[in-house]
């Protein structure tokens, strides 16, 4: 397990199973004795793409919340390739709208209900990916509305991906 000082950042190593399996565990023990909030991507990486669109989740955060029986509290950010392309490697000022969603509790859950817990997770941080780039328009700043309002606009985007 490597732990970097300041931010006791862990980085798991997701070509030996067994090794990120000890430090998920690891995690565990941290997140109930320290309090220690853990920030995963649950993609395993960003898709970089031009569109509102999530890659498919990894179940390995889901199994870290079920075990420590803390909540998942998703962060969306909005689709940046205005600000960060890196198919055109290229960079230019602008912002970037981030969202902190309401947490979805684990307490009581367990191993069988990890795949509906992913589901649920995935679709209300899409969803507000989709109302993210549809209201500012990649990223212009522009006031949101609440995260419910779903519009016409919003639905057709989510048929398409």
């Amino acid at each position: 397990m490597t732990i970097v000082a300041l931010s006791k950042t862990v980085f798991i190593d997701r070509s030996n199973r067994a090794l990120a399996r000890s430090t998920f565990d690891t995690a565990v023990v941290t997140m109930r004795t320290k309090r220690q909030s853990v920030f995963i991507f649950p993609e395993g990486t960003r898709s970089y793409a031009d569109e509102p669109m999530l890659l498919p989740f990894k179940k390995g955060a889901f199994h870290l919340a079920v075990d420590a029986q803390v909540p998942i509290v998703p962060v969306v950010c909005a689709n940046y390739a205005n600000v960060f392309n890196t198919k055109l490697k290229r960079f230019a000022p602008g912002i970037v709208d981030v969202s902190v969603l309401p947490p979805i509790p684990t307490k009581g859950l367990t191993k069988e209900d990890i795949d509906d817990l992913v589901e649920r997770t995935r679709k209300v941080m899409l969803d507000e990916l989709i109302r993210l780039s549809h209201v500012t328009g990649q990223g212009n700043g522009v006031p949101l509305p609440a995260a419910s309002s779903v519009d016409d606009k919003t639905r057709e985007l989510r048929k398409r991906t």
